[in-house]
């Protein structure tokens, strides 16, 4: 396997821009920067469910200065929490659904992610939130480096309130550059006192628009140092945009990612990564 395998696992009609992913008990649950749903995908059916989540003239294929940009998806106790980029006003809102009923609550994160840039010095054009985990009773937000300051942060939200006057600390990270472009963060999972991430490399310095893809790279932080262990190019031609623990009876730690292609097309591929243990070992 020399490290890691990556294969392409599965392909699901229906999405585009597939920007965040989850997976428990046999349902993989997606996000798409252009669409206003959240999907379900259970393994066992192959039957893609949308759940909307704000309405609108138009609710997929949503034009990019209209769009809400929900990049980051995660599940905590009996919901799914689904977050806007913040890389824009429109880009501020995030969503409590329901994993009983789908009864969804809209969060406002303007105030949360205002206090994030104050904490961090990051002005607008830094300020692009591309992936949240949960760590205890923290939450976890990842900043991606893709504006002109190149500012990966790993921005930890103390306790389980996001909206009442939320606590927040923040680590910046150094990623690798990789044939003259920098990678930014694009989402990360928690897996015991381990943060495995994915991180992606574009051309150009703009966190609205996209630039050509130069390739994706895995990785793992430290919790408790909140040092970066590992990281290693898995491709050079994907961006990947979502990752999810998947689990496996192998001697690897696996994970389903997801891919957003920049095309229009209706299809997203989901992919497995194997990661052998002895690699991931400090």
């Amino acid at each position: 396997m020399n490290g890691f395998y990556l294969q392409a696992l599965l392909k699901i009609v229906g999405i585009s821009a597939a920007s965040g992913i989850t997976f428990s008990d046999g349902l993989i649950r997606l996000v798409s920067d252009n669409s206003n749903y959240l999907y379900e995908y259970p393994l066992d059916t192959g039957q893609l469910t949308r759940y909307l989540l704000k309405d609108g003239e138009h609710t997929e294929q949503v034009a990019k200065a209209w769009k809400m940009d929900l990049e980051a998806i995660v599940e905590r106790d009996d919901a799914t929490y689904v977050f806007g980029s913040g890389s824009t006003p429109a880009r501020e809102l995030g969503f409590a659904v329901s994993k009983t009923d789908r009864r969804t609550d809209t969060l406002q994160l303007h105030a949360l992610y205002d206090v994030m840039r104050s904490a961090a010095g990051i002005g607008p054009d830094d300020f692009n939130i591309e992936g949240v985990a949960v760590y205890g009773a923290d939450w976890l937000f990842l900043n991606r480096g893709n504006g002109p300051g190149g500012r990966n942060v790993l921005f930890t939200v103390h306790g389980p309130s996001l909206t009442e006057n939320p606590q927040v600390s923040y680590e910046e990270i150094d990623l690798p550059v990789m044939d003259g472009l920098p990678f930014g963060f694009s989402d990360a999972t928690v897996a015991g006192d381990t943060l495995y991430f994915i991180a992606t490399a574009e051309a150009g310095q703009s966190t609205y628009h996209d630039g050509e893809v130069g390739g994706s790279l895995f990785g793992a932080i430290d919790l408790g140092s909140r040092k970066l262990l590992h990281s290693r190019i898995i491709s050079r031609t994907h961006k990947f945009e979502g990752i999810a623990r998947y689990p496996t009876e192998t001697g690897s730690v696996s994970f389903l990612l997801c891919e957003d292609d920049d095309s229009t097309t209706d299809t997203t591929t989901i992919y497995r990564l194997d990661v052998d243990r002895s690699w991931l070992a400090p």
